[in-house]
């Protein structure tokens, strides 16, 4: 959470808006009680993702996918993510936005608890959003 109300309304000032379906399945988690990042939290993903141009992204934590389709949105296009999730209900959640959005591309969601997955993976990897 960015607690400086100056710092939160640059980063605010920024940003040009999210995608449709950005917007559609942040509506459907708030209506589901999902806890998803905040919009100051997606700006700044956004700034972070321009500047740093990574080529691989690991995401501890996938809820329903929102963020890691907001960053697919917002990473070179050779970038890929893998996301890892391990409540039953948010991965089928998710898979199904990643496919709405069209991302399965490029976004690899990975079943299980992240402290054995993290063992398991073969990195590096140039940007991680827990």
């Amino acid at each position: 959470m960015i607690v400086n109300e100056r710092v939160v309304s640059y980063i605010n000032s920024l940003d040009r808006g999210n995608s449709d379906i950005c917007n559609t399945i942040e509506k459907e988690a708030i209506e589901d009680q999902v806890p998803i990042i905040r919009k100051e939290m997606g700006n700044l993903l956004k700034v972070l993702l321009k500047l740093k141009q990574p080529g691989s992204i690991l995401e501890v934590g996938t809820a329903v996918g929102y963020s890691s389709i907001l960053m697919s949105e917002n990473m070179p296009k050779d970038c890929r993510i893998v996301t890892i999730e391990n409540y039953d209900k948010r991965i089928q959640a998710a898979r199904n936005n990643i496919k709405r959005a069209g991302k399965e591309d490029c976004i690899q969601l990975i079943e299980g608890d992240a402290l054995k997955v993290l063992k398991e993976l073969e990195g590096p990897y140039d940007f991680i959003f827990m």
